[in-house]
């Protein structure tokens, strides 16, 4: 897909992976929807970063613990484009907790955002998607959730939940519609957190020895949408961590 003059939605997009998504997005040439929850700051300077590309970008805030923020973001959009026609499910929790140690808040907060919100986004965008376009989905998933340990319980079943839905959209959605899911791997810098650790642990447990970046995270994801014959993957970028 030549994605020069499209129109993605990048949830999450205006920090750190949702950036650099955003980011090359526009370098390729397509107009951006940048949704925040918070930080609005910072997806207007994403926008305005995406504009010295060449390309139309807005921001969009909503705050999906609440049901009707994904019924209103659509018509929000169709304000300014006449369309989406790529769309980067990127927002996420990530909260800690073993299966003993998950309380009902926890739970319900992880699977309305990880899972619940990227599947009324993609029936949303599927519906919306005129019938003489193509488009692009593409989920962000986590390489590690290949393995089926029992830390962050609720999170890991949400991302292995949203890889088993990329398949199925994959299938009811072809061919006009493309679904994907990429799993990455450590990602620096982390928000908040110390990333000389992470140095430390990607050189040990890593097989390539180092961790990823956003900018290596969004050259795959461009890569997902670009390809006309790829659909239903997961694709693992994780340096090797998870083989």
């Amino acid at each position: 897909m030549d994605l020069k003059h499209k129109t993605a939605l990048v949830t999450g997009g205006g920090v750190r992976l949702g950036r650099a998504f955003a980011l090359a997005l526009a370098k390729e040439g397509a107009n951006l929807v940048i949704h925040y929850n918070s930080s609005q700051e910072p997806a207007e300077e994403t926008a305005q970063l995406a504009r010295e590309s060449g390309v139309e970008a807005i921001t969009i805030g909503a705050n999906f613990n609440h049901s009707d923020a994904v019924n209103n973001i659509f018509p929000q959009i169709h304000n300014h484009f006449n369309c989406v026609d790529i769309l980067i499910n990127n927002a996420a929790l990530y909260l800690r907790g073993s299966g003993l140690e998950t309380n009902r808040e926890i739970w319900e907060k992880q699977f309305r955002v990880n899972l619940k919100t990227p599947f009324f986004l993609i029936q949303a965008f599927a519906k919306q998607l005129p019938s003489d376009r193509q488009g692009r989905v593409l989920n962000i998933a986590d390489a590690q959730i290949i393995q089926n340990k029992p830390d962050h319980f609720a999170y890991r079943l949400t991302k292995l939940a949203l890889v088993e839905m990329t398949r199925m959209f994959a299938i009811e959605l072809a061919p006009r519609i493309t679904v994907n899911a990429l799993g990455l791997g450590i990602m620096l810098p982390l928000a908040g957190k110390e990333d000389v650790d992470l140095e430390a642990y990607a050189n040990k447990y890593v097989l390539l020895q180092r961790t990823g970046s956003p900018d290596i995270a969004a050259e795959n994801a461009i890569h997902l949408i670009k390809s006309d014959f790829t659909t239903g993957a997961f694709l693992r970028v994780d340096g090797g961590q998870y083989l």
